[in-house]
């Protein structure tokens, strides 16, 4: 690709520099090195590139999310890419980037992900041992797959195991809004990964909290279309629960949300603010948060746009 059609997505990752070695002070990641592996990603990617230069900011949010979330788009590890879809940009993490994500805070060792096709010997052995897996990697016919399970190892020697069938699997997959709206998307080009993506986003659950790996699953769920939230049920639940004005709010809270508006507008971690106040609220007073958080990221992007 000429130097010419590169000048927007060059501009895109420029544009996230600030708040990139801002974030990038807790995480890790080096900005020299992450803006030229996004910029040799454009290069070598014609529709990439194409999608960077008619959405730029969606770019440039992507390349603060690897800040965010602790993962580099170096191709040889395998961690982390940037993808087209749906018009944006789009941060994608790897299986292998959410292990290391999580293996990186200390919350695991290391883990592992597999999958179980029906000729194989698999013996479980319950949810704190190794199962006994076995079969023939040069078989070219191990049958369809059956399931599939997350072997991690804790820092205190402790082994953990998670376990899926196949269905709960597929349900996983058809709750993806990539997957379910367009059978497009990462369950359709990869999905013996994201079967073991799926696995290890259940198993995540039993390991010590990490904010940065819950903030790579929340990002992959949200903003990436993987949907493995329930999306449709968690719709239909918000138009249910009733609307509150903002004068039966109370102070503090609004405060607080204050706050968490204004660190968001700083770093563009709108997806981190959203996770703070599900945790934190239930109810009405939930759902009148999440839309101030809305209008707030919506008029970000408006100015950032203009």
């Amino acid at each position: 690709m000429s130097n010419e059609l590169m000048q927007v997505p060059k501009q895109a990752i420029a544009d996230a520099k600030a708040r990139f070695v801002d974030t990038a002070e807790r995480s890790g990641p080096d900005w020299k090195a992450e803006s030229m592996f996004a910029y040799q990603a454009c290069a070598n990617n014609d529709y990439l590139a194409e999608v960077a230069t008619g959405n730029p900011w969606s770019l440039t949010m992507a390349m603060i999310n690897v800040a965010a979330i602790g993962v580099t788009l170096n191709p040889v590890r395998q961690l982390a890419f940037l993808v087209p879809r749906d018009g944006r940009v789009i941060l994608d993490v790897s299986y292998r980037g959410l292990i290391q994500v999580a293996a990186d805070e200390g919350a695991i060792l290391w883990a592992k992900a597999e999958i179980v096709r029906e000729n194989d010997h698999f013996d479980y052995r319950g949810p704190a041992q190794a199962p006994d897996h076995r079969f023939n990697p040069f078989d070219t016919d191990r049958g369809e797959i059956v399931g599939a399970y997350c072997l991690a190892q804790l820092p205190s020697g402790a082994i953990l195991v998670e376990a899926m069938p196949i269905d709960e699997i597929w349900k996983a997959r058809d709750r993806s809004m990539a997957y379910a709206k367009k059978r497009k998307g990462s369950w359709v080009d990869f999905p013996e990964e994201m079967i073991k993506k799926t696995v290890i986003k259940r198993a995540s659950k039993t390991w010590p909290h990490t904010n940065r790996l819950a903030t790579a699953i929340d990002y992959l769920n949200r903003e990436a279309g993987e949907g493995l939230v329930g999306v449709e049920a968690a719709v239909a639940a918000e138009e249910e629960t009733p609307e509150i004005d903002t004068e039966q709010v109370p102070q503090k809270m609004r405060e607080y949300l204050t706050r968490i508006i204004q660190r968001a507008s700083e770093t563009g971690l709108w997806s981190n603010a959203r996770e703070l106040v599900e945790e934190r609220y239930q109810g009405p007073y939930k759902k009148w948060a999440l839309k101030q958080l809305t209008m707030a990221e919506d008029q970000a992007k408006t100015v950032a746009e203009a």
